[in-house]
């Protein structure tokens, strides 16, 4: 084999290893929370890749992995939070896209990371919401999860800080956040298609990671039948920082 395709090889298997461990974590924390997978493996796989990589690998996994999971979410999820939530973010996905497209990946990075840790921080301080935002606040905190969401599918830290932040039990909060993830989950892929971020390759390389993660869903969402509520909301938002700390581009020499 010669020598430079031999390391394209390499480079490419030592890049599936790392994006393995990082899906596996992804799944056992979205099996476990509903939310999460995104905030941990954007970070991290984005250290591997470039962002639009991620995104779309995760993309890819996630929405087969999950889709069993929707039917009884949308059968127990409290519609009256979930929907105006979705519409707002529906008309935020395109912008939150074309962000994707056109900033530079060092950049989205750090972006990604600050969300992420300025949502744990905003909730590690105790942080929690007295009564319901009225229906503009909501429109807002879905907008924002829209644009994030279609940004680097990260819609997670605006509503972990409207439902988790708030007093709802944790097996609700749980069903409205897959809820809420299956129903913007059409618009972001029609938008991704749209600005032609789809490829073979990336499909490959999802359907190899696709077991992985499936394994580690189920894993999550065993332990969350058995676990307790307060080891429910400190384990998924440790997880969720210390991968985003470890992602950041600062140490991009220890995981290339």
């Amino acid at each position: 084999m010669p020598t430079d395709l031999w390391a394209r090889f390499e480079m490419v298997d030592s890049r599936l290893v790392w994006a393995a461990a990082a899906i596996a974590l992804a799944g056992l924390v979205r099996g476990f929370s509903g939310f999460g997978a995104a905030m941990v493996f954007i970070p991290l796989a984005s250290a591997i890749y470039e962002p639009k990589t991620a995104v779309i690998l995760l993309f890819l996994v996630d929405t087969v992995a999950t889709a069993p999971m929707l039917v009884p979410a949308f059968r127990r999820c409290a519609w009256r939070e979930v929907a105006p939530l979705s519409i707002a973010a529906t008309v935020t996905v395109p912008m939150g896209v074309t962000i994707l497209t056109v900033a530079r990946p060092d950049l989205l990075r750090w972006v990604i990371a600050a969300a992420i840790l300025a949502a744990i921080s905003a909730l590690a301080t105790g942080w929690r919401l007295r009564r319901p935002p009225n229906l503009p606040g909501t429109l807002a905190i879905g907008a924002t999860a829209g644009l994030t969401g279609g940004m680097a599918s990260l819609s997670g830290p605006p509503i972990v800080l409207f439902w988790l932040g708030g007093q709802s039990d944790a097996p609700i909060i749980r069903t409205n956040i897959i809820a809420f993830f299956g129903l913007t989950t059409i618009v972001i892929g029609i938008s991704y298609g749209l600005n032609g971020l789809f490829s073979l390759s990336l499909l490959a390389q999802a359907l190899a990671l696709m077991p992985i993660y499936s394994l580690a869903l189920w894993a999550g969402a065993t332990g969350f039948r058995i676990a307790p509520s307060t080891l429910y909301r400190r384990a998924a938002l440790m997880i969720c920082a210390m991968t985003s700390v470890l992602a950041l581009p600062a140490w991009d020499g220890v995981l290339r």
